[in-house]
């Protein structure tokens, strides 16, 4: 009678016993832009792409997150080019661009 139960017990510890799991993670720190100077109505394009107003991207409220990697960076007000640069950007980095007044 106590055979069945014990044996029940020991095939359920064998059981919950599993050698611990582990895993590693590399955590990527991507690059930001920050723009100092921009007038609000000056318009940011990264790779030709239209990301809104280089205001919003102040460095003291929001930076830009961006891949590492070289960009072409634009900023347009009232259709005229204020800045355009190609810049290499590397993992955890911050670059303030200053814009002129």
């Amino acid at each position: 009678m106590f055979v069945r139960p014990l044996a029940l017990a020991g095939a359920l510890l064998l059981t919950a016993c599993a050698y611990p799991g582990t895993s590693v993670r590399t955590l990527e720190e991507k690059p930001r832009l920050a723009f100092a100077n921009a007038s609000p109505t000056a318009m940011l394009f990264i790779n030709g792409v239209l990301i809104g107003p280089a205001a919003d991207y102040d460095g003291k409220k929001n930076t830009l997150q961006v891949g590492t990697g070289t960009h072409t960076v634009e900023v347009r007000e009232n259709d005229r080019v204020v800045l355009s640069e190609k810049i290499y950007l590397g993992s955890d980095m911050t670059k303030t661009i200053s814009l002129p007044k």
